[in-house]
């Protein structure tokens, strides 16, 4: 699947009806709020709306699709790991013409233990399939599954935002190729006969086409569990020369929405439970109209024993025209930091920033520079250099480093100058996108608390400064069933990127037994552990979920140090308020002593306040709107040394 522009990307210029013009994004709302459930008697439901989009006139540069699952209010969500598809029913109203196109597709989650409040979303670009997405579109979101209702399903939202302009490759035309749900290695109708080669003539006018697959194995089979957790290879043949050779697989351990209930991390067909189904694009350039090509699918030989599995496929040809642009990239995504769903596993950061950009221009990309940082703060800059061809992606980590105090919490970045030249396309070079900051440990040392399972060859782990990315310190070669802690000191101000890894080798025989975390009910013989960040005086800082996966990426920062002397008697209470503040900040206080003192530092170390109490309780007020934006540490310490923190963002 294309990576999808970010939703706060799309904000910046967005407009649900009315007037709009180039570089504005319109969206288009779709379903709302629509709760599904499965028909046990039949097996699938199916959700049809009419969406109204802008009519025929209106060119899109991009088209994405926004879809959000949540569980239903007074209901659980729902057990098991279903394909739903997002398709094109009818264009042009009701009387229009039938299209009857799966445009997207997904695989719920296990989610029969989420909370009430859980919710996740997922993007899909759906630029190829804008000819057919003006006026009145009627949308269908098929759910299938088997499950009884028994008080449990999905709420569903699907909107479509429609960013204006001409497209980087204008589509000619776009129509289906393979189709349907096939049986794999049944001997009396093999995939073969479905997966037939196809000769298509271009219309005029095509420069190019992109063979778009949407592909994913279901079924278990004896005695290979095909086709769910067999990986196969697909070969694409054009014009009679192989394109493309590749094993249907995606690993499912780093999956985005985790813990799961259920086998939510088992590597799978080109699918993983709770995820959006990627579709694979093979572009192929310097075509002619009128010429006729050949394309070919094919998969592995296989023969099946018994309970045939299928391939379920949807595929299409998009011809496109003469590209637009000569020189354009855009910024597709912004991976961290982020609030994104699809990217909690990298966020919260206070390293380095990771975004994705693409190639739009006909020209190769080869250079471009990336301006970034704090909004209303001074940028970073870093020149990116590479080779991208027309429509590919770079996920690049931006290394200048940048100033994380100074600011909110929004990070503001923009791609320029692609090689050298002015961008033809300059409303998706940039974007304003809200983040969380990281946590902050008030100690110079910290404790790495690991107790290990039964499979110790899976793990090992690194603490990095997150900025420059060396390695503070790194362990493996751990033995089974072990505690093991280690301390290591901090730098006052520095962020810390601590990475635990469960992708080692596994002690058991059976495949594909590592990347399961700590602890999985599915993998009993490796016992459980845990992995924890403490302080030097043996308080929990961070307690991860031992149900991770493949591994835990975390990033915080180091606070100085702070004598606190006694610990403050519990009756002590001090409320700092607002938090966050932008700059002006009151303190109520109840507190054991008479006479106290209230400093505030930087997180630096600096005091940038200080100020004497004389009475038991009361409240004051604090205006540090001159000072910097970022973290601060309030110490309140009484006359016999005891000392309460309490911290404070200004944003």
């Amino acid at each position: 699947m294309k990576k999808c522009l970010l939703f706060f990307v799309l904000l910046q210029f967005m407009y649900l009806k009315g007037f709009s013009a180039t570089g504005d994004t319109i969206k288009v709302k779709a379903h709302e709020n629509v709760l599904i459930q499965t028909d046990p008697g039949v097996g699938q439901t199916f959700y049809p709306v009419w969406a109204e989009f802008p009519a025929a006139a209106t060119k899109y540069y991009k088209v994405y699709a926004n879809l959000t699952f949540q569980c239903p209010i007074g209901m659980t969500c729902g057990e098991w790991d279903y394909i739903n598809d997002i398709s094109i029913r009818r264009k042009g109203g009701k009387n229009g013409d039938t299209v009857g196109w799966e445009i997207a597709r997904f695989i719920t989650p296990y989610g029969l233990q989420f909370s009430s409040t859980w919710k996740h979303g997922w993007y899909y670009d759906m630029t190829d399939f804008a000819p057919l997405l003006h006026d009145s579109v009627e949308i269908v979101y098929r759910h299938s599954g088997y499950e009884a209702q028994n008080g449990r399903g999905w709420v569903v939202n699907l909107n479509f935002y429609c960013v204006e302009g001409t497209p980087p490759l204008p589509v000619n035309k776009i129509d289906t190729m393979w189709h349907g749900s096939f049986a794999y290695g049944s001997t009396t109708d093999p995939i073969e006969n479905h997966l037939d080669l196809r000769n298509v003539t271009l219309e005029p006018g095509t420069k190019a086409v992109d063979l778009k697959i949407i592909q994913t194995g279901h079924g278990m089979d004896a005695p290979s569990n095909c086709v769910e957790f067999c990986p196969k290879q697909r070969t694409i043949k054009f014009d009679g020369s192989q394109a493309e050779k590749k094993y249907i697989w995606r690993e499912c351990g780093f999956n985005s929405l985790f813990p799961q209930a259920g086998t939510w991390l088992y590597d799978r067909t080109n699918w993983c439970p709770g995820e959006s189904v990627r579709e694979d694009n093979l572009l192929f350039k310097g075509l002619a109209g009128g010429s006729t090509h050949s394309f070919d699918f094919d998969m592995d030989p296989y023969t099946s024993n018994s309970n045939t599995g299928n391939w379920v496929i949807s595929s299409y040809l998009a011809q496109y025209n003469e590209p637009t642009y000569t020189n354009d990239a855009s910024l597709e995504a912004v991976i961290a930091p982020s609030k994104e769903y699809e990217f909690l596993r990298y966020n919260p950061i206070c390293g380095k920033p990771i975004i994705v950009i693409r190639n739009n221009g006909k020209n190769n990309l080869k250079s471009a520079e990336i301006n970034y940082g704090l909004k209303g703060a001074a940028k970073a800059t870093f020149n990116w250099v590479g080779d991208l061809a027309l429509g590919q992606n770079d996920t690049v980590e931006l290394t200048t480093p940048m100033a994380w105090q100074g600011g909110g919490n929004e990070f503001e970045v923009e791609v320029t100058k692609p090689n050298g030249a002015a961008d033809e396309f300059i409303y998706t070079d940039r974007t304003v996108v809200p983040f969380n900051a990281t946590d902050v440990i008030n100690d110079n040392k910290v404790v790495i608390t690991f107790k290990s399972n039964k499979a110790a060859t899976e793990n090992y782990y690194r603490l990095r400064d997150a900025v420059t990315g060396n390695i503070v310190y790194e362990k493996n070669n751990f033995a089974n069933s072990t505690v093991y802690r280690d301390t290591v000191m901090l730098t006052p101000g520095q962020c810390y990127a601590f990475e635990f890894f469960d992708d080692g080798p596994s002690p058991s025989t059976v495949p594909d037994l590592n990347k399961d975390g700590l602890n999985w009910w599915a993998n009993a013989a490796d016992g459980s552990g845990y992995i924890r960040l403490q302080t030097s005086t043996g308080s929990i800082f961070k307690n991860f979920n031992a149900d991770f996966g493949t591994k835990i990426l975390y990033q915080f920062t180091a606070m100085f140090p702070v004598s606190v002397g006694d610990v403050a008697p519990k009756a002590t209470r001090v409320d700092v308020y607002p938090n966050p503040s932008n700059g002006e900040f009151a303190i109520d206080y109840e507190l054991q002593s008479q006479h106290s003192n209230v400093d505030v530092y930087s997180i630096t170390g600096a005091k940038v306040y200080s100020q004497a109490l004389s009475s038991y309780s009361g409240s004051f007020s604090i205006d540090l709107s001159s000072q910097a934006k970022g973290i601060y540490m309030i110490k309140i310490t009484s006359a016999d040394k005891a000392a309460v923190l309490r911290k404070v963002v200004l944003q």
